[in-house]
């Protein structure tokens, strides 16, 4: 990826939070990927530019480092982020941004392991990531669930705000609700979905994830003897009919509808969405 419109507005949102990125890593060197219109007013050129100008410019960096495996874009630091960051980088930056990196590396629990600990007490980390509809851009999609349980206050995180948007639609992000009580959300899209995802760190420590519906699911279950699940009467009729994928489908979308159960593939609609306007470019 690199900077494109929702990278932007997410540059213009975190510099009304924070007027300065100070000295700031980027994950990969960030090309400015914008019309020529946006790019003549960010960076005065369409032939072609990297962040490092745009983003001392207009958000307050004071230095700007980039970190690839690779020196085939001329990235200031050639390091293999899936391994742990020497400790030459341990906390040296005030701001760290991933447009576009963490789902090409493989080892992801190391490489956000390594974000975080490159980052500064009281730095900010800046992400916009596939959530939805990019299947093969690289090796992983990322869902709400993922960064509320990363960048939460047991893991040394405060101020944490995650918005889902769609890829073609820049002029309207919606705030994802966290999760509470057991339950999950399940974002679904008919385009490509970026997740975009602020937070700041507080404390510093080796993080810890487990997915938050089970947490409360042990919690919850601690005493009891909890037995098999016996098969459901929705398991049943989904069996009877499955000759035809297509009256499956009428039928989950009737018990959904039924049961207030939100499968709506419209932003608009899911019940843990809540639409914002970001900033404008």
């Amino acid at each position: 990826m690199g900077i494109d419109v929702h990278a932007l507005q997410l540059l213009q949102y975190n510099k009304q939070k924070n007027s300065n990125l100070g000295k700031t890593l980027t994950l990969g060197r960030q090309a400015v990927l914008v019309g020529p219109k946006l790019a003549k007013k960010w960076v005065g050129t369409d032939e072609g530019a990297w962040c490092e100008e745009l983003l001392k410019n207009h958000f307050n960096a004071t230095k700007v480092d980039s970190i690839d495996n690779s020196d085939y874009e001329d990235a200031s630091i050639i390091y293999d982020y899936n391994n742990p960051i020497p400790y030459s980088l341990k906390e040296k930056y005030d701001t760290v941004i991933d447009f576009g990196c963490s789902e090409h590396i493989f080892n992801v629990a190391q490489a956000f392991q390594n974000t975080i600990d490159v980052c500064k007490l009281d730095g900010t980390i800046l992400h916009i990531l596939p959530a939805d509809g990019f299947c093969g851009h690289g090796f992983y999609q990322y869902s709400a669930e993922f960064f509320f349980s990363l960048y939460n206050e047991e893991n040394g995180f405060e101020e944490t705000e995650i918005f889902i948007s769609d890829l073609y639609d820049p002029q309207k992000w919606y705030a994802v609700t966290k999760p509470s009580q057991g339950e999950r959300i399940n974002i679904r899209t008919q385009n490509e979905t970026y997740i975009i995802v602020r937070t700041k760190k507080i404390v510093h420590k080796s993080i810890f994830i487990q997915q938050s519906d089970y947490t409360f699911l042990w919690n919850e279950n601690k005493k009891k003897n909890v037995k098999p699940y016996k098969v459901g009467k929705i398991t049943k009729i989904k069996e009877l009919i499955s000759f035809s994928p297509l009256v499956v489908k009428l039928f989950m979308h009737l018990i959904a509808y039924i049961t207030k159960e939100n499968h709506a593939k419209k932003l608009d609609k899911h019940p843990n969405c809540k639409l914002v306007i970001p900033p404008k470019i």
